[in-house]
């Protein structure tokens, strides 16, 4: 189980890595915790390489993960050490102690482990944590020396001198830990992170985040009605007095492929996917104007508030796979807004989290602010943001001013 202080750093901060000295089975024994995207998580539990390498920058120990989830080309995840446990963790694998990892999603929800390979004694890492530095970092002063270190370990160019490196990947036995939430309407979900229908799994994790924002919660695929039957008009529905939320998950199929894609094939998918979720939520939103009845999937009749302008959110995996952000630029926007009269948005899960967590956050520090309130505000803002900066595919981060809420964009 996290500890307070890792829950809250696992929540902060979208991809993250750390070390930790955690009871074990036996006894305690080093633990890394390994926060990432879904997708990236995927290709671990597949049997991706990944390397873990250790450096010495100003005096404090530096640690990184590669994960290759493109080629020979991967992904960087990286922490400094702050605490006197990471410290006892990696030398408790310094002495070839059982070395154990888990794996947590978006939402800091741990979604897999497995045991790690002893990796053997190194007598450098040993001297560099006897001598390491402990304490809060700064990471804003020290970004400029450890990004150009950084990057030589991503691209394979570091010396021996400076990093020691680690091959810990290549296993694909990882353990699902299965986690059931509950609804406002009483219902239960699985989020598995392998489980082959990763749509549903995305779906899950949208639900997850929106179903808190009201008293009635969130709708998971709205019917309206097809011939003798009915269709899904969205995949969740959010809806209150001043205006409604759409929401269409698309996501890829990682699982089931024969190979593990590139990043480049990845991106492709990706932008296929969003272009026909904005061609669906265009065609939800004429039949909300069109006042087609909407039930959900028992058949019961939902209140659906279709006065004012509505939110239309595309969910998918990882914002880094948008090919072009450009695309998605203030024509785009307007082009939207004018064909539906409500306001379009890109997200993905971790985005949508910040979203959420800001909407709390505005609402607690009001007197008759709900959440729900909170959230379309903040979309709101949100939209003004996007247009500033020329695209959709920005995150937002919250400010507050002597109580006052400001939506800060970050890119």
């Amino acid at each position: 189980m996290l500890s307070s202080h890792n829950r809250s750093e696992f929540l902060a901060c979208p991809q993250l890595i750390r070390f930790d000295y955690a009871k074990g089975r036996d006894n305690f024994e080093p633990t890394l915790l390994i926060k990432a995207s879904t997708v990236l998580l995927k290709y671990v539990v597949l049997g991706a390489r990944m390397q873990l390498g250790f450096a010495l920058c100003d005096g404090r120990l530096l640690y990184a993960l590669k994960v290759f989830d493109d080629g020979d080309k991967g992904g960087i995840l990286w922490s400094i050490v702050e605490r006197d446990e990471e410290l006892n963790g990696i030398r408790g694998l310094v002495r070839c102690e059982p070395f154990a990892a888990f794996l947590f999603n978006e939402l800091a929800v741990n979604v897999a482990w497995n045991d790690m390979p002893t990796l053997g004694e190194f007598d450098r890492l040993a001297v560099w944590a006897d001598n390491a530095g402990l304490g809060s970092v700064d990471h804003t002063v020290m970004k400029a020396k450890v990004g150009p270190m950084i990057d030589r370990f991503q691209h394979s160019e570091a010396s021996d001198d400076e990093w020691l490196v680690l091959e810990v990947g290549g296993n694909s036995d990882w353990k699902a830990v299965r986690n059931h939430f509950f609804t406002t309407s009483a219902s239960s979900s699985l989020v598995n992170l392998f489980d082959n229908d990763e749509g549903d799994q995305q779906e899950q994790l949208g639900v997850w985040l929106l179903d808190n924002l009201q008293p009635s919660g969130c709708y998971h695929s709205p019917q309206i009605p097809k011939g003798k039957g009915t269709r899904e008009l969205t995949d969740i529905l959010l809806s209150y007095e001043f205006g409604a939320v759409l929401v269409e998950s698309k996501t890829l199929a990682v699982l089931t492929r024969e190979r593990l894609p590139d990043r480049a094939k990845l991106k492709s998918d990706v932008t296929g996917h969003i272009n026909k979720a904005f061609n669906q939520l265009r065609g939800a939103m004429r039949k909300l104007k069109a006042d087609v009845p909407v039930t959900n999937v028992k058949g019961k009749s939902l209140d659906v508030e279709r006065g004012n302008p509505a939110h239309a959110i595309v969910l998918i995996p990882d914002l880094d796979l948008v090919e072009d952000r450009s695309v998605y630029g203030i024509d785009f926007m307007q082009d939207f807004t004018g064909a539906t009269g409500g306001f379009a948005h890109l997200l993905d899960i971790s985005e949508l989290l910040r979203i959420v967590q800001a909407a709390e956050i505005i609402a607690a520090h009001g007197t008759t602010t709900t959440p729900m309130m909170a959230f379309d505000y903040y979309l709101m803002e949100r939209v003004k943001k996007a247009l500033d900066a020329d695209t959709l595919c920005i995150e937002v981060l919250l400010r507050l001013i002597d109580e006052r809420s400001e939506p800060v964009s970050s890119s």
